[in-house]
């Protein structure tokens, strides 16, 4: 058996039978819905061919993954569905598509992360590698050995507390791989079959959390590999996405069972619920990742409907 050093539950107060009360979030905007905010078709007309997504989207997006936004405000958005990635500037207007990395077309982008310099790190499964961009978002280097190939189709990244480690699931191999900011590879954090599948990660304290699509559990692990335990959350026995806002300390959980979004605190303790079931322009048919950004604005991710919602309360509305 696996030695586990100690195992951490943690339980909110709510009881598992009843919906969690509803918070105070006002949704702002859609990208890729009716009455959202999309990419131009002219520019965006001809999705990838890929085993996801139900193909062309009218509205722009066809199968985000993952959103991060920069030092700027602008969001990004990877679209496995168009193989490509979206940037918005939602005070300007501007938008810019990259299909194209240096000399490398992007095949199947699949993870975003931002370090405390503001540094984008874009994860492609497809081509296998990830590329990072600088504070501008422009172009600087791949995270990885020349002549080698370290991953062998990266998806989530998240980055340490220090901004000096870049961990990134490789579903086909089930681990994390922890790597330097020039790509060596400092570990390998090898996954339980329970944890199949990592399609989230997240830093918390230093210890690396990771959900596994397989059993939709989540794993604790230490930067050198050794498993801590697991996190649950009561009332949600099979979470399809999770984050953590480290700026107010308290994780966002998407519970299908009421196709809400649950908000606890470290303690474990139950905050409330924002979110509403259906297709409408502030709705959502399911969650598939979460993100929220330094200023508070809560994204939600529903990739087989090609869109992303952003939430805010009245502290974090932007100016």
């Amino acid at each position: 058996m696996r030695n586990i050093l100690g195992a951490l539950i943690i339980a909110a107060t709510l009881a598992s039978g009843q919906a969690p009360p509803s918070v105070e979030l006002r949704h702002l905007y859609t990208f890729g819905s009716k009455k959202g905010i999309h990419p131009p078709t002219v520019l965006n007309r001809r999705p990838a061919t890929v085993p996801l997504g139900k193909g062309e989207n009218p509205y722009g997006l066809v199968f985000p993954v993952a959103v991060v936004t920069d030092l700027r405000r602008r969001v990004w958005i990877a679209d496995s569905g168009t193989a490509s990635v979206h940037v918005f500037d939602i005070a300007t207007g501007a938008y810019r598509e990259i299909r194209r990395v240096g000399d490398v077309p992007l095949r199947q982008p699949s993870g975003l992360a931002v370090d405390p310099q503001g540094r984008i790190f874009l994860s492609d499964s497809g081509s296998g590698r990830v590329f990072v961009f600088d504070e501008a978002g422009e172009f600087d280097h791949l995270l990885w050995k020349l002549r080698e190939r370290l991953l062998e189709s990266p998806a989530a990244i998240a980055i340490s507390e220090d901004g000096r480690t870049v961990y990134v699931a490789d579903p086909p191999r089930n681990v994390v791989v922890a790597l330097n900011r020039e790509g060596e590879v400092n570990g390998t954090i090898q996954l339980p079959p329970e944890l199949g599948e990592p399609a989230a990660l997240s830093v918390v304290d230093n210890q690396i959390y990771v959900l596994g699509n397989r059993q939709h559990r989540v794993g604790i692990f230490s930067p050198g590999g050794n498993q801590r335990g697991e996190v649950r959350w009561d009332g949600i026995q099979f979470p399809s996405a999770f984050t953590y806002d480290a700026e107010r300390r308290r994780f966002l959980v998407a519970n299908p069972r009421w196709m809400i979004v649950e908000i606890f605190n470290d303690e474990g303790r139950n905050l409330g619920a924002f979110g509403q079931l259906g297709a409408g322009v502030d709705q959502m048919e399911r969650v598939d990742s979460l993100y929220v950004d330094p200023q508070g604005l809560h994204y939600l991710v529903d990739s087989h409907h090609g869109k992303v919602l952003v939430f805010a309360d009245s502290a974090c509305m932007p100016r």
